[in-house]
């Protein structure tokens, strides 16, 4: 067994590992638009291991770069061994803690029913930060939403309404644990340029003149067919608990029903009880329960 840096004579090796065994880990970043663009650099550590026949065995790829250095916080890209052996997650971790800058934690999501890396992660001493739930809506009716007076839905535009974006995104997410980090205009901007990005598929909601909620859907392939993606959904606090959230929520669904893609998914923090509430009555069910670990440098 013997653990080396990605080289470039070794890179499509890696694209493949990740490819085929990305359906048993955290994928959030392994998806083929990420896959495309994916070096390893200083942001971007990476190691494999390899067994007598050079075949890769395990990989740990690390994200740092200036989103995840200013929350403080880095996310594994991967980091996954097809034996669940403590000795290879081991080497994996040691090899890649030289190359990690600026953060004090690393994270990652496994599934809840995962029981022997989970307990390959406790011997090695990350903890559990948090659960989620990952969430699927079947293509049943769509209500259509309906506002109060003096609210109203406006379609996102780029180069015009970033910063009524960031305001809301940012006080609304505050507090809500993995997204505590804000955001700024260049990350709004880069949205655009995504695969997965839905023309008209952001919208925000004002009180009058004011920003106060935000709703973003994105196309995600899933279980073999595209899905909408509902991957923010923010409210101000002082505008939460009037049922402007419900609102929100049927905006996307009714944007993804007019576009073809009438099933939706989306992930929540299972301690959100109003959260899980509110999609619950809105027709989502549960279809995978994960743990985050948090591995405290």
């Amino acid at each position: 067994m013997n653990v080396e840096y990605l080289s470039e004579a070794r890179y499509l090796d890696f694209i493949d590992f990740c490819r085929k065994y990305r359906n048993e880990v955290d994928d959030s970043y392994l998806y083929e638009e990420d896959l495309k663009i994916f070096q390893p650099d200083q942001d971007n550590p990476t190691y494999i291991v390899l067994d007598d026949q050079s075949k890769i065995i395990a990989a740990v790829s690390l994200i740092q770069d200036s989103y995840f250095k200013k929350g403080k916080k880095g996310r594994w890209r991967i980091f996954h061994s097809i034996e669940p052996n403590l000795n290879i997650y081991k080497l994996m971790l040691e090899s890649i803690k030289p190359h990690i800058t600026e953060i004090n934690n690393v994270y990652l999501f496994i599934q809840e029913d995962n029981f022997i890396v989970r307990d390959i992660f406790h011997s090695m001493q990350f903890t559990i930060e948090r659960y989620a739930y990952f969430l699927k809506r079947e293509a049943i009716d769509v209500v259509q939403p309906s506002l109060p007076n003096d609210y109203s839905f406006k379609t996102f535009e780029f180069n015009k309404d970033e910063e009524d974006y960031l305001y809301v995104r940012n006080i609304g997410f505050a507090t809500l644990k993995g997204s505590e980090t804000p955001l700024t205009v260049e990350d709004v901007k880069y949205m655009e340029n995504k695969e997965d990005y839905l023309e008209c598929g952001i919208s925000l909601l004002y009180h009058h003149e004011k920003p106060i909620g935000v709703v973003r859907s994105s196309r995600e392939f899933y279980n073999n067919e595209y899905v909408l993606n509902i991957g923010t959904l923010a409210l101000i606090p002082e505008y939460q608990g009037k049922g402007l959230g419900r609102q929100l929520l049927r905006k996307a669904l009714a944007f993804g029903k007019s576009i073809g893609l009438p099933k939706a998914v989306l992930s929540t923090n299972a301690e959100n009880e109003r959260a899980v509430h509110l999609y619950t009555k809105e027709g989502f069910k549960k279809e995978e329960s994960v743990v985050c670990y948090n591995y405290k440098l």
